[in-house]
């Protein structure tokens, strides 16, 4: 009898061709990361803008406001070139709030700054001060706490403060006056 010829063992091929497939393979996962981190970039430099810091008259510093300079039709219009310079009033000391949390009693305290670009607007917020810090303590009182740690939530809130500071203006001296509000400190404990 014949015996039967042995069988050569089959060699393991090569899964992924090999280093050169390696390094392929390595590469293009690179290239697709690089291109993820670009887009998501030029995504976020569009979503959210740089925003310039300016030093303020009392020495604080304050977000940048560019007023614009084009219409709405490309012409620049002529309201918006003979703006003056904005000014602003500080509300100091910060005003102070507490509202409920289910877990805790919680303090809000906020730096409330007010822009106008007429200083006869800013000598009627002086004027009114205590008016308007009043109002605006009695409006940020009882917030809910949730809703209040939002971006949305903290920007409905400066809007409701800067209605009713124009409203206070507007009973006492006839014209709102007052252009706009921030927030330049927000503290929750």
């Amino acid at each position: 009898m014949a015996e039967p010829a042995e069988k050569t063992p089959e060699k393991p091929k090569a899964e992924g061709g090999g280093i050169v497939g390696k390094v392929v393979g390595a590469l293009v996962t690179f290239v697709a990361a690089l291109a993820a981190v670009v887009v998501g970039g030029v995504i976020n430099a569009k979503l959210h803008p740089t925003q310039e810091f300016v030093l303020g008259p009392d020495g604080k510093l304050t977000v940048k406001q560019e007023a614009k300079a084009e219409g709405g039709d490309g012409h620049k219009s002529e309201s918006n070139e003979h703006l003056k310079p904005a000014q602003y009033f500080s509300f100091d000391p910060p005003l102070v709030v507490n509202f409920d949390d289910t877990q805790a009693v919680r303090f809000l305290q906020l730096q409330i700054d007010v822009m106008a670009r007429d200083e006869k607007v800013i000598e009627a917020v002086k004027q009114n001060a205590p008016a308007i810090r009043n109002n605006l303590l009695m409006l940020m009182n009882n917030r809910d706490y949730k809703v209040l740690m939002t971006r949305e939530g903290k920007e409905a809130l400066r809007q409701e403060c800067l209605k009713e500071a124009q409203r206070i203006l507007k009973k006492e001296t006839g014209s709102p006056g007052i252009e706009d509000l921030y927030f330049s400190s927000f503290v929750v404990q």
